[in-house]
């Protein structure tokens, strides 16, 4: 029995998800046999010291992408000898997108928009490489061909599903949305979130102006240019994965970088051409250095969001339990996959328990 609990103003829990700006009506879009789509994708920018917690060290973060992408498609990894986890073995929060991958029916397709370390599960590829330090103002001279590769893959993928999820794992991806915003006049110098607990707000902010300066933009400019200068390959190829998968209903699966996605969509579509919703975790939503929400208001976007209730706090591993004390929060589709699988009858509980049951293997643990 579906139960609703209305919390003042238009938020609505339900069954473990919370819903805002119309998120329960988007929420009855979700039926039949969707599809699961990460973008994979590498930026220069997580090079710069303090600026990111992917991967255990900065050697080992272009292999990040990929191998996220291998544990959600084999439960294990490939590449590397071992996952390479933070010293303090906080996993990816691709365990939560492995476990409710496993417990459900979705599809799965694999995007490389640009990465240093070559993908070894079976992908589409949308990009030619890594993007550059946005420092330099010339991080993505190619987006535009990314996201005419990309619409031609979302086609495709939109005709074998119900509806689409579109995930991303890109280190430093929330210095690059802060990037993309700014460059498009917007004032959210600390609005977007952190895979650290203390938030680097002002390293951030002072990457994207070095490179506002070199790319010569002063005031606003148009989205194409702000990703090509201080923007992501992973931006350019969801654009076009959903500007191909028109008609479809689909959900951005991700945090204040999928925030600034949809910024970027809005400006560069009209209002209601794709039918779009958001959908994150709760340890986004409730992180007290950032603010998804303010993103998307100060786009005056109204965009559906759902927020997945997961948490970790009853955990016997500390690498999980670190979750809810504000690392990583969100990454490689976990909010969005999650609440698709609560959507389709998945209990929360059972997400947790398999998430901690593929950590201990991954750990070697019992």
């Amino acid at each position: 029995m579906s139960v609703y609990r209305r919390i003042g103003g238009n938020l609505i829990a339900y069954d473990g998800l919370s819903f805002y700006n119309g998120g329960e009506e988007f929420a009855g879009k979700i039926k039949g046999r969707g599809s699961f789509v990460l973008v994979m994708a590498y930026t220069d920018t997580a090079l710069i010291p303090g600026i990111t917690a992917a991967g255990a060290s900065p050697e080992l973060t272009p292999y990040t992408p990929p191998l996220d992408a291998e544990l959600v498609h084999t439960g294990r990894i490939i590449t590397l000898d071992n996952i390479a986890m933070t010293s303090d073995a906080i996993p990816t929060p691709g365990i939560i997108t492995r476990a409710a991958i496993m417990l459900s029916d979705f599809r799965e397709f694999y995007v490389d928009a640009g990465n240093r370390i070559a993908p070894v599960v079976p992908h589409f590829r949308v990009g030619n490489g890594p993007g550059a330090d946005i420092r330099t103002g010339k991080a993505v001279p190619c987006a535009k061909d990314i996201i005419e590769n990309a619409r031609k893959v979302g086609r495709e993928i939109a005709s074998q599903s119900e509806y689409l999820v579109i995930g991303e794992t890109t280190p430093a991806g929330t210095t690059t949305a802060l990037g993309v915003l700014m460059a498009m006049g917007m004032d959210v110098n600390n609005y977007t979130s952190s895979s650290m607990p203390d938030n680097p707000l002002s390293l951030k902010a002072s990457a994207v102006k070095e490179g506002l300066k070199n790319a010569g933009i002063n005031g606003t400019c148009d989205p194409l240019k702000a990703i090509e200068c201080v923007g992501d390959p992973m931006m350019a190829a969801t654009i076009g994965l959903v500007q191909g998968a028109k008609g479809v209903p689909v959900i951005l699966a991700g945090g204040t970088q999928m925030a600034a996605v949809a910024v970027l969509l809005s400006k560069m579509c009209y209002p209601g051409e794709y039918d779009l919703a958001l959908a994150t975790t709760r340890w986004v939503a409730e992180d007290g250095s950032a603010s998804l929400f303010g993103i998307l208001k100060g786009a005056s976007i109204n965009i559906p969001v759902i927020v997945a209730n997961l948490s970790f706090a009853r955990s016997k591993y500390k690498g999980l339990q670190a979750y809810e004390k504000g690392y990583v929060k969100e990454g490689v589709g976990a909010g969005g996959i999650a609440a698709a699988a609560i959507l389709k009858g998945v209990k929360k509980e059972k997400i947790e328990e398999t998430a901690e049951l593929i950590y201990s293997k991954l750990m070697g643990q019992p």
